[in-house]
């Protein structure tokens, strides 16, 4: 063999060793990229869980930070555009029975968003027409029959504002927790009994109802949801946000940097502070520390508006 050809193959090798090293160095190229590199997109949101699902679940006492979900304020409360014959005087939703159900039957059937729904079962069929309505009046979605959407029907012949919860709202679990953004208000349950209320801020969108499992404790979080920097202390999760997926949980009022809280200690439960969490259940401290105290990893947090 020639100098010259001699030359040209250990080139040829030369050049072969370089790209199996930088083969190596690359790693695959179909894979995640090193777990040192920056994501080059927020990650996708998740999806709320369904009543009942238990997302992994987590216990700890490490700061996390949360993104901000959002949030959708209601219309403005409409005037009745509508009359009847009867009336009732209670908040109505699946499971309930009776002649105030049958008179929310034949109103909706009169309106065009039932079939002939007079048997005085609040069943699925009554739900979907509910929700129609409801969707149909820019009302707030939830298949629940309260004075808003009552009145709205010109059945409304209840008190002024929304029914207080009671021991059947409880969950059955031992320990477990209600919430009411209506009245801004949440209650700790034991075994079904009405034990501890406190008042919350609340948004005004979700969570929707429905009974969610607590699936992760952090004794310390933050985020930036009035675009500054603020810390809360026992978050307490139970579900996810409609919107981006973010984490939804009871914890204490958050505070910014320089000690001040984001909205004073004294307008929590207050209605002039309805809907100004994005998706939280914001309580006062001494609050989350009794909620983080009495509800543990898969205990039931029912929302009931």
């Amino acid at each position: 063999m020639s100098r010259s050809y001699r030359v040209l193959a250990a080139a040829l090798v030369g050049m072969l060793v370089l790209v199996g090293l930088a083969q190596l160095t690359d790693g695959d190229r179909s894979g995640s990229a090193p777990a040192s590199a920056p994501p080059t997109a927020p990650p996708a949101a998740a999806t709320t869980p369904a009543s009942g699902d238990v997302p992994t679940a987590t216990d700890t006492p490490l700061e996390v930070t949360d993104i901000v979900d959002g949030d959708v304020a209601p219309s403005s409360t409409v005037a009745s555009t509508a009359t009847a014959d009867c009336s009732i005087t209670e908040v109505l939703k699946v499971g309930s029975t009776g002649e105030q159900v049958s008179c929310l039957q034949s109103q909706l059937t009169a309106g065009g968003f039932g079939t002939a729904l007079t048997d005085g079962a609040f069943d699925a069929a009554t739900d979907v027409a509910v929700k129609s309505y409801q969707t149909a009046n820019s009302l707030q979605v939830d298949g629940i029959v309260g004075r808003q959407t009552a009145q709205l029907m010109g059945i409304w012949a209840g008190p002024t504002g929304p029914a207080a919860a009671t021991n059947a709202d409880c969950p059955t679990s031992p320990h477990g927790a209600i919430i009411d953004r209506a009245n801004q208000r949440g209650w700790l349950c034991s075994s079904g009994i009405l034990t501890k209320e406190f008042p919350i801020t609340s948004a005004w969108s979700q969570p929707d109802p429905g009974t969610y499992k607590v699936y992760a404790r952090d004794l310390k979080a933050s985020s930036n949801l009035t675009g500054q920097y603020s810390t809360m202390t026992h978050f307490v999760a139970f579900t996810k946000g409609k919107y981006q997926g973010a984490r939804i949980a009871f914890h204490s009022i958050p505070k910014y940097s320089n000690g001040q809280y984001v909205q004073p200690l004294d307008s929590v439960g207050t209605a002039a502070r309805h809907g100004e969490s994005s998706g939280c259940i914001r309580v006062l401290p001494d609050d989350a520390v009794a909620i983080w105290d009495w509800l543990a990893l898969g205990d039931s947090v029912r929302v009931i508006s």
